[in-house]
Order: structure tokens, then C-alpha cells, then sequence
């Protein structure tokens, strides 16, 4: 991923991640939106199907990828702006 450093603002970019989830078949792993599309060809549609969306993106701190609300837990955190996170370079004490 490709960090946008402006002034004292990193600018992290999002990742949306959609899975399909079988509700009724518990054995069956998660797939992708584009995955599931392709092997059965066709929209997955509730009750049986439910899509779940999962927004990633990669902390400049550790490099480590994190959920975006686990954001809100860092000091450096700042807000969410255009699919985008905003943290701090550096904290000042």
C-alpha cells in the first residue's frame, strides 16, 4: 500500500474486503464477493447468503494490518477522510 505523507499527516488508504457467508451452511468458508460471483455466476442473495464487508488498512507504526476501528484505539489517530486514514508522523509530548 502507498502512504501519502502531507506536512505532519500520514494518509493511509483503506482496503474494503466484501466476503459471502453461508448462513445456513457453517461448513462452508467465506469467499470473496468476485469469487463467489465467478464459481456460481450469479449475486448472492439473502437469507441464504449474507455479505460482509471488512475495511483493512496497514498501521504506520508497525506495518501490521489492522481493522479500521481499531484505529480509534492509536494517539496518532486522527480521522477517517475519502476512504483514507489520517494519523499524526510523529506525537509530541
Amino acid at each position: 500500500m502507498v502512504l501519502e505523507k502531507i506536512g505532519e499527516y500520514v494518509y493511509t488508504p483503506i482496503r474494503v474486503i466484501k466476503l459471502v457467508v453461508d448462513v445456513e451452511d457453517i461448513f462452508k468458508p467465506p469467499l470473496p464477493l468476485e469469487s463467489f460471483i465467478k464459481i456460481y455466476g450469479v449475486e448472492p442473495e439473502p437469507p441464504k447468503y449474507r455479505v460482509i464487508t471488512i475495511e483493512v488498512v496497514v498501521c504506520t507504526e508497525d506495518k501490521a494490518p489492522v481493522l479500521v476501528t481499531e484505529c480509534g484505539n492509536c494517539p496518532k489517530f486522527i480521522r477517517r477522510y475519502k476512504g483514507a486514514i489520517c494519523c499524526r508522523k510523529s506525537l509530541t509530548i
